[in-house]
């Protein structure tokens, strides 16, 4: 079946999630995933969660000693006693860990940044160019939107499962959400020094998403239903959020009329930088914004795919604003997006890019896969959204 375990010995790891979506996790994993898995004789380990923020804290916790210990299943010995310590340079640069996640994006959330605040950053020295491990997530849809699975195309818990068994896999390109940091001694009001606040793998909103989104909580009995009851609340007693967006680096505009992204200052580049600071935006919109997306994934859920040029692995940020849009835009908007055809009306302002940042006049609130953030005003509350560009961050896969 193309399967390629990871050692003789070493389980792979299955989180449940038995809350996420419908709560038909538990019911999905016995009577799929697990005779799928105990077919090929694939073993595995079930974790299963027990409330918010349980899978972040156990990966943070856990994910130096499971890695340590999954050296030591390839017949790799650690050099030291320490279950934290990396791995010793005879170790295998890139071991594999294999995930499969029967919950929704919010799970996948919570442990790519358990993962991540569990291995450290660059300071921490555990992954290193001698010891880089690949992290492979399988993702059982059982969640409320399925973003990533709905964006890569998988149609069933039955699919995501033949697709785990078939192994191949695709770059799953983690964005991060960084505010200024006050205490550095080399910041300025205009060239901030940043701190990430969370790693994020959908989408980041502002306005109207993120007002349906945080009203959409308190609906969830509803399903993916809510999403539409809470937009309509929204789109009646409409609101324009006021902001400015600025981009950093490349930046690629959709034409509608060449049906074509072309970019918007052909002479910028990558080296958008000097010592570490931004010379400069490329492009600044002033809003109002009435939708505002940042995401890395096509669809939010099946049926609605608001930026339909949007890849899973590339490098690129996908942005959809909609400016001082009024209800009868909103409606016709919403009205195309399962085609993506909205990204050819007028209203419509499509990018691609490699960092952003928002500042706002007055307090805000930011959403962040299904979470939220509030924004201070002024430049001291910006917020920076981009592709994570550091390869030791850059650790994850997903079964395509």
């Amino acid at each position: 079946m193309g399967i390629i375990t990871t050692s003789s010995e070493f389980p792979t790891l299955v989180i449940l999630n038995p809350n996420s979506g419908r709560k038909q996790g538990r019911d999905q994993l016995s009577s799929v995933v697990e005779p799928a898995l105990q077919k090929a004789n694939i073993p595995y380990k079930l974790i299963e969660t027990t409330g918010q923020g349980h899978a972040q804290s156990y990966f943070t916790d856990n994910i130096k000693p499971i890695l340590v210990d999954l050296v030591q299943s390839l017949g790799q010995p650690n050099d030291t006693s320490s279950s934290s310590s990396p791995p010793s340079s005879s170790s295998p640069p890139a071991p594999t860990l294999r995930i499969i996640v029967v919950g929704g994006d919010g799970t996948l959330h919570e442990i790519v940044n358990g993962i991540l605040r569990g291995i450290g950053g660059e300071e921490d020295g555990f992954v290193t160019d001698q010891f880089k491990p690949k992290i492979e997530f399988s993702i059982i849809p059982t969640g409320t939107g399925n973003a990533i699975s709905t964006s890569l195309g998988v149609g069933s818990v039955q699919d995501a499962v033949d697709r785990f068994l078939a192994g191949e896999t695709i770059p799953l390109k983690v964005m991060s959400v960084s505010t200024p940091s006050p205490s550095s001694t080399t910041s300025t009001e205009l060239h901030p020094q940043w701190t990430v606040r969370t790693y994020t793998l959908v989408v980041n909103s502002y306005g109207l998403h993120c007002a349906t989104v945080y009203d959409s909580e308190g609906l969830r009995s509803l399903g993916n239903e809510r999403f539409k009851v809470a937009a309509m609340k929204n789109i009646v007693a409409l609101k324009q959020y006021e902001g400015t967006l600025n981009f950093y680096g490349p930046v690629q505009r959709y034409e509608a009329m060449t049906k074509s992204l072309v970019d918007e200052h052909p002479a910028v580049t990558a080296a958008s930088s000097v010592d570490g600071h931004n010379v400069g935006p490329t492009l600044s919109m002033s809003g109002p914004f009435t939708y505002l997306l940042i995401t890395k994934q096509a669809s939010l859920e099946p049926g609605f795919t608001p930026t339909p040029l949007a890849r899973t692995s590339d490098e690129w940020l996908d942005v959809l604003a909609v400016e001082n849009a009024g209800r009868m835009d909103l409606m016709s908007m919403f009205g195309a997006t399962g085609t993506g055809e909205h990204i050819q009306q007028d209203k419509i302002v499509y990018l691609k890019a490699k960092a952003v940042e928002l500042e706002v006049p007055t307090a805000g609130r930011l959403c962040i896969d299904g979470e939220f953030q509030d924004i201070e005003a002024g430049p001291s509350g910006r917020v920076r959204i981009e592709v994570v560009s550091d390869p030791k961050t850059q650790l994850f896969s997903v079964y395509r």
